[in-house]
């Protein structure tokens, strides 16, 4: 396992001789999110994984504020700086939406993408509003903000699961506010990507959580409708981190599709 900068960007590359697979993380987590996926892929696949620009390691309070162009010129870097040509690449919610622009921008650094519990349209008018005020409530302390977050971040069922709780605002609670709002208006601020979902031929799997209340499944349908070559997986009982809720259920959603695609 090697831990690198590359353009301020924290990085973690486990190695191997395998095809690469790059995880990219959900807001407002960091790498770790993925420790599971990690474990379980790095047997077969050289897998890389990465803290988003204004958070975990990746802090630095001369990057702020960004956009999310800005992140998707990040994610190339980190290909460019490891030498990769192309790539499996997953994305969860906030990296579903940087896998989305960096697949408009050049899909032939990808031999296949996993697109999890995100969507393709940007923010409605209650969005926004929401966006806003969590971060008009950050200001006033993290704690709260966190606890009521987390219980709209996963299932009812995995709500009952204090470990992962725990993981969750451990994850969060280290975070600086600044780097977290920053990131809020990069999301706040991206702009729609459904009428170029039509161009990407590459093979896609949509992931939703059946019991994702802040992405929907609907939005993952949608996706799956508008891509020439793409496939629908339900992750029941979980919510919006359906990785870490059920990640055998996920991990063998992924690997029986880079099996089917001949992705080994």
């Amino acid at each position: 396992m090697n831990k690198l900068k590359i353009n301020g960007i924290s990085v973690i590359d486990y190695g191997g001789n395998g095809l690469p697979i790059v995880f990219v993380h959900a807001f407002p987590l960091c790498s770790r999110m993925w420790d599971k996926q990690a474990e379980y892929f790095k047997k077969k696949y050289r897998v890389i994984v990465f803290d988003i620009r204004g958070l975990g390691y990746s802090y630095d309070p001369a990057d702020l504020p960004f956009t999310m162009e800005d992140l998707t010129d990040d994610f190339f870097s980190i290909l460019d700086g490891l030498k990769l040509d192309k790539v499996i690449a997953c994305g969860l919610s906030l990296g579903g939406y940087i896998l989305l622009r960096a697949l408009v921008r050049d899909q032939g650094r990808f031999l296949s993408a996993i697109l999890a519990d995100t969507k393709s349209e940007s923010e409605n008018n209650d969005s926004l509003i929401g966006r806003y005020a969590m971060i008009k409530n950050l200001k006033s302390g993290k704690d709260g903000v966190f606890d009521e977050f987390i219980k709209k971040l996963i299932s009812k069922t995995s709500y009952e699961n204090e470990g992962l709780k725990s993981f969750i605002k451990e994850m969060m609670s280290w975070m600086d506010i600044r780097g977290i709002c920053s990131a809020i208006l990069a999301i706040a601020s991206r702009t729609n990507t459904s009428f170029q979902l039509k161009n990407i031929s590459i093979p896609v799997l949509a992931i939703a959580g059946k019991e994702d209340i802040i992405t929907p499944p609907l939005n993952s349908v949608y996706i799956c409708e508008n891509l020439m070559n793409a496939e629908f997986k339900f992750i029941s009982g979980a919510g919006h981190l359906s990785n870490m809720e059920a990640p055998d259920e996920f991990n063998k959603a992924i690997e029986t599709f880079l099996n089917k695609n001949n992705l080994l």
